[in-house]
């Protein structure tokens, strides 16, 4: 539930920002924190790397090559000090939640 309510804010702060920056320097910062979010009060790495699926797949979806670059999981991927083998094993749940974001894309929420 909590994890919800931390989504829908950083989307609704999005919304207010998009006029006034990038959207690749939105996408950046807004990925940051919520990697922070769900870091310390979160559920975890698995839910961050669900939401950023979704997202990740949202923004490629809606022609945002700038906004899907910016939703790579950089921030995890620092914080394992680059070590790309521990990461692996959590590409499954990217995969989940790039899954999760199609059906979203599939069942309205893109641009007609």
């Amino acid at each position: 539930m909590l994890d919800a309510l931390a989504f829908s804010l950083l989307l609704a702060l999005a919304f207010r920002l998009e006029k006034r920056l990038p959207l690749w320097v939105l996408g950046v910062w807004l990925n940051l924190l919520y990697f922070v979010y769900q870091n310390e009060l979160g559920s975890g790495w698995l839910a961050y790397l669900r939401g950023l699926g979704a997202g990740l797949f949202l923004a490629a979806g809606y022609g945002r090559p700038d906004l899907a670059w910016a939703l790579t999981p950089w921030p995890l991927l620092l914080y394992l000090r680059l070590d790309v083998r521990e990461f692996l094993l959590y590409l499954p749940t990217l995969g989940e939640g790039m899954l999760g974001g199609s059906l979203l894309y599939l069942a309205g929420f893109r641009k007609r």
